[in-house]
C-alpha cells in the first residue's frame, strides 16, 4: 500500500499562501513532496509500504519535513479538505501546462478553489481483479468517507457540513462512484471515451471515487477528506487494504455481486458528506477476518474508538471552530494537529 496526502499552505492569518515551490525548494528536492493544483497546496506521497507501522513513520517523517519547510517560507502546513477562509488569492494555479488546461475546461471546478484528499494504492497487479474489485468496493465507499469527513469551516464560515470538499468537489464531472465494469477492457474503454468527449483531459484526470490508477498497479481509492491528524490516514489505510483484500476473497469464491445503483451510493455519499454520522459496525464485521490475517485488527479497532471518543476530523475542526472562531488561534491549532510530535 501506498499514501498520497494533500495540504493546504496558509499564513497565520488563514489566507492561502502560494508558496509550494518555496516549500518544495527548502526541503532539498524531495521526489515525494509535489506541487499540487494550486500554488497554496502540496501532495506528499510514501513509499510502498507492508505494515501500519511502516506507513505511519513515513507519514510522519513527510508531514514533519513539510512543515518545516512551510515554517522557513512563512507559512503553516495544514491537513484540511478545504482553505478555511476566503482571504488570499484563491485561484493562484500552480505552474504546470497541465493545471492551466484544466482551468480553462473547468473553470466552474477551478473557482470554487482547491481541495485537499488522501488517495489510498492498495496494489493489485492482475487489472482483470482490480476492475472487479472496483465493481464491488461501490457500497463502501459511504462508510469510507465517513471516517475521514474534516472539512466542516469554509469560506470564514461553519459550512455546516462535515466535508465541505466533497461539495466542492462535485463540480468535477468525473467525481463519481464507478461503475460496475464486466473486465478491464471496459473500464478503459470507458477512460477513453471521457477523455476524448471533453470530460477529462486525461487518464489522470478521470476523478473517479476509486479507480485503477493510471501509473502504478494499484486500485486508488480517493474519496476521502484528507487526514487532520497522522493517525486519521493510517486507519484509513489499515481499513482500505482490509476491504480490498476482502472483495478479493469474494471474487475468488465467486460471491454473488450484490447490486447498488450508483444513484444511491451518491446519495449515500452526500448523506454522509453533510451529516458525518459514523457507522462502522457493518464495515468491521466486513474485514475482520482480513484484518486479523494482517494482524491489524487492534490498531485498526483503537483507531474506531478513537474516531467515537475524540470524533471525525471535522468534529474536531468544529470544536477549535467554536473555541478560536476565524482568528488566527485556529489556524494554528489546526496546523498543530497537522505535524506529529517529534520523538
Amino acid at each position: 500500500m501506498g499514501v498520497e496526502e494533500e495540504f493546504l499552505l496558509l499564513d497565520p492569518d488563514g489566507a492561502v499562501a502560494p508558496a509550494a515551490p518555496d516549500v518544495i525548494r527548502r526541503t532539498g528536492g524531495d521526489e515525494r513532496i509535489k506541487p499540487e493544483y494550486m500554488a497554496y497546496q502540496l501532495e506528499t506521497a510514501t513509499s510502498v509500504c507492508t505494515g501500519l507501522g511502516e506507513l505511519r513513520r513515513e507519514l510522519s517523517r513527510l508531514r514533519l519535513t513539510t512543515a518545516e519547510a512551510a515554517e522557513a517560507a512563512g507559512a503553516y502546513l495544514v491537513a484540511s479538505g478545504a482553505p478555511p477562509f476566503r482571504a488570499g488569492p484563491l485561484g493562484a494555479l500552480s505552474a504546470d501546462d497541465r493545471y492551466r488546461v484544466l482551468a480553462e475546461r473547468f473553470p466552474e471546478a477551478t473557482a470554487a478553489g482547491g481541495t485537499c484528499g488522501c488517495h489510498v494504492h492498495i496494489g493489485i497487479p492482475d487489472r482483470e481483479l482490480a476492475t472487479a474489485v472496483l465493481s464491488r468496493i461501490r457500497p463502501w465507499l459511504p462508510a469510507l468517507l465517513a471516517l475521514t469527513v474534516n472539512s466542516p469551516v469554509y469560506g470564514d464560515n461553519d459550512t455546516g457540513w462535515a466535508s465541505f470538499r466533497y461539495q466542492n468537489q462535485l463540480h468535477w464531472p468525473t467525481f463519481r462512484p464507478p461503475d460496475v465494469w464486466p473486465d478491464a477492457g471496459s473500464y478503459d474503454r470507458e477512460v477513453r471515451s471521457l477523455v476524448a468527449s471533453g470530460t477529462a483531459v486525461d487518464a489522470s484526470g478521470v476523478y473517479f471515487l476509486a479507480r485503477l490508477s493510471a501509473r502504478y498497479p494499484t486500485i486508488e481509492v480517493r474519496v476521502a477528506d484528507t487526514g487532520l491528524e497522522v493517525d486519521d490516514t493510517v486507519l484509513l489505510a489499515g481499513v482500505t487494504r482490509a476491504l480490498v483484500a476482502t472483495l478479493i476473497e469474494d471474487i475468488r469464491r465467486r460471491d454473488k455481486l450484490l447490486p447498488a445503483p450508483r444513484q444511491l451510493v451518491s446519495e449515500q455519499l452526500l448523506a454522509v458528506a453533510r451529516g458525518g454520522v459514523l457507522r462502522t459496525a457493518r464495515l468491521l464485521q466486513k474485514i475482520t477476518p482480513q484484518l486479523d490475517a494482517a494482524g491489524d485488527t487492534g490498531e485498526v479497532y483503537a483507531g474506531i474508538e478513537r474516531l467515537r471518543r475524540e470524533g471525525t476530523g471535522a468534529q474536531r475542526q468544529r470544536r477549535l471552530w467554536q473555541r478560536y472562531g476565524p482568528t488566527s488561534g485556529f489556524v494554528g491549532a489546526l496546523a498543530a494537529g497537522t505535524v506529529p510530535v517529534r520523538i
